[in-house]
């Protein structure tokens, strides 16, 4: 099965190609606000690469959030494009889980996260099970406080021998960590970035969603959602009715 992946999620953006499980190519690029201009580019360099039209392609699959609500966007607005035009497959990845892919330890909590900045992140936790990051802590938005309970609450019914914090903005609340009493440790600059290559992994064994019906996960209310309920004083409506046709 071929798949392409795509991940517009933060400013790290990458494309992949896969066959089945294993990585064909893999393309990067540290990109702070123009995603929109480079995605197109990097694939058609890696279709151009390999000899392949986007027709010859199984499954399209992407990270849908959390992360930046533009940069999701942009990569889930692609990927509904293509599968809807050519008819083809595609699969939402957690953008956590995308990250916790990164880490093959055993027996080991790993905490996926975003900084999403005045100490609050976009976090889950994961253990490894058959080759896969299970979530055992739920995505959300956290303060860290609120964070480090839950992890508090897993470890005093769940024996790991260690936890490992991937993603950005870890590093900063070392003093708060040590108090987990579990020794832990950072991820690696690679293991910190969301790899279209793991996505495209995960996307394997995922259950294809209706073109229609992909959306992104936030995770959090957007600035335009919190305005039109302060004016409206209407509650909240699902994320469907937020985001336009394509």
């Amino acid at each position: 099965m071929k798949i392409l992946s795509v991940s517009t999620a933060t400013n790290h953006l990458s494309v992949a190609l896969n066959d089945d499980q294993s990585v064909i190519v893999e393309k990067s690029e540290q990109d702070e606000r123009n995603h929109s201009e480079h995605l197109d580019p990097l694939i058609d360099e890696i279709m151009q690469a390999n000899n392949l039209q986007l027709k010859d392609l199984d499954r399209f699959a992407v990270a849908i959030g959390p992360g930046s609500y533009t940069g999701l966007r942009i990569g889930i607005t692609t990927v509904k494009m293509f599968a809807s035009i050519l008819n083809k497959e595609v699969v939402g990845i957690s953008t956590l889980q995308a990250l916790a892919a990164g880490c093959s330890d055993q027996n080991t909590l790993i905490v996926a996260g975003i900084d999403a900045r005045n100490d609050n992140y976009f976090a889950g936790g994961y253990v490894n099970e058959g080759g896969l990051p299970v979530n055992v802590l739920a995505d959300g938005h956290y303060h860290i406080s609120s964070l480090l309970e839950a992890v508090k609450e897993y470890l005093a019914n769940k024996s790991v021998s260690k936890i490992i914090f991937i993603g950005s903005g870890f590093t900063k609340q070392e003093e708060l960590l040590k108090a987990l009493a579990v020794p832990f440790s950072y991820g690696t600059d690679d293991q910190n970035v969301i790899h279209a290559g793991l996505i495209g992994k995960l996307a394997e064994t995922a259950t294809p969603t209706d073109p229609d019906q992909l959306l992104p996960n936030y995770l959090r209310r957007t600035q335009a959602e919190v305005d039109w309920h302060k004016k409206t004083g209407k509650p909240f409506e699902p994320d469907s009715n937020y985001v336009e046709e394509v």
